[in-house]
């Protein structure tokens, strides 16, 4: 991933305060703007009014100059090294796949819950599938914390210094529990 971000100029940054469907308009505008190399996508749907846009830097400049008049509240460009979770990162697929198809995994005791699709899974090779997939899919991140409360979830915690999953947490569902732990 390190080496498909050195290869395009690419960014991404948070949007804040607006739903998703606006985030996608804005992303549209901002990409009649630009060439493909610079296109623009959702890469991260955390919560309602927390989104990360992932694409080409001329592109993410766009979203973060007309973002005020489509009502944002702020932008926040991410430190991060590229357009994670967007085609930009194709180039790392097929090397995750070759590492994955030298791995064992075994069937999970407990299913796991992708990103993808925000959807429990447990067959071995689905499991190397999906997470092929998740190099340049946008991450459900709401959809799979909701998943995970409906399917019963009832105490979280949050390893790390931050509060930032927690903060997510309680957007998605003011009653879920969750616990911070730090070293």
């Amino acid at each position: 991933m390190q080496e498909a971000s050195d290869a395009a100029q690419s960014a991404m940054v948070s949007v804040i305060g607006l739903d998703a469907e606006k985030v996608q308009m804005l992303c549209d505008a901002a990409n009649e703007e630009v060439n493909d190399e610079n296109r623009v996508q959702i890469a991260n749907y955390l919560c309602t009014g927390n989104y990360a846009v992932s694409g080409g830097i001329k592109g993410v400049e766009v979203v973060e100059a007309k973002a005020k008049s489509f009502k944002a509240r702020m932008t926040v460009r991410l430190a991060v090294a590229g357009a994670f979770h967007t085609r930009f990162m194709e180039p790392a697929v097929s090397r995750l796949e070759a590492a994955l198809a030298a791995t064992e995994i075994r069937t999970p005791r407990i299913p796991v819950i992708s990103n993808v699709d925000a959807q429990p899974h447990s067959d071995p090779a689905t499991i190397k599938k999906i997470l092929s997939r998740q190099v340049t899919s946008p991450v459900q991140w709401e959809t799979t914390v909701k998943t995970l409360l409906g399917k019963g979830l009832k105490n979280s915690y949050e390893l790390g210094p931050g509060k930032v999953i927690a903060g997510i947490l309680k957007r998605i569902d003011k009653t879920a529990s969750i616990e911070n732990v730090s070293a």
